[in-house]
């Protein structure tokens, strides 16, 4: 009975690894964000382990280039700060490193869930919401020795045009930190 026990616990904990959330932001803002992940590879990172960025970019997007170097800056100080705060390290140089960050921002008019499906294979699949655009920020943990992917996460939300520099990156600090808790939980040794 109790072997059935622990073995039903494991089976419902690892089916839940790559489960969607939609977290509701603060009331004022009155949106989802919709976060999915999976953990690829049983690999992980001890506090301390160092890593590198490895930004992704949409071939063609409805941005202007400046508009693209701003927010792929405020998700990449995001991510070095997020992963900081709980115990790795950051690299600028890709060597020498346990694991490399890639990431990608886009708005759905210029990647849809389509391809996010196709391409990246994690999608949380907020709705479509008429008058606003909507956002994604895919992210992965790539092992830099077997330069394999250990871990997927991907967040939807919708875009706020209306928000001010500071709003932006508390925005942005929050979408990171709501995907990286993720991998985080699945980043554990028992």
């Amino acid at each position: 009975m109790n072997k059935l026990y622990k073995l039903l616990l494991v089976v419902v904990s690892v089916s839940l690894i790559g489960c969607v959330q939609v977290v509701p932001e603060a009331p004022s803002k009155q949106s989802n964000l919709a976060i999915s992940s999976v953990r690829d590879l049983p690999v992980l990172y001890p506090q301390g382990s160092v890593f590198s960025l490895d930004p992704k970019y949409v071939k063609e997007t409805s941005l202007k280039p400046t508009q693209t170097q701003s927010v792929y800056k405020q998700y990449s100080d995001a991510i070095i700060q997020e992963l900081e705060q709980h115990g790795f390290t950051y690299s600028a140089s890709a060597n020498g490193v346990a694991f490399h960050v890639g990431f990608g921002i886009a708005l759905a008019s210029d990647l849809s869930d389509e391809t996010i499906n196709e391409k990246f294979g994690v999608s949380p699949g907020l709705p479509s919401s008429e008058g606003l655009a909507k956002g994604s920020f895919l992210i992965y943990i790539e092992d830099a020795q077997m330069i394999k992917k250990v871990w997927r996460g991907a967040a939807q939300g919708f875009v706020h045009q209306e928000l001010d520099i500071t709003e932006r990156k508390v925005r942005t600090e929050h979408i990171v930190h709501m995907v990286m808790k993720q991998f985080y939980a699945t980043n554990k040794h028992n």
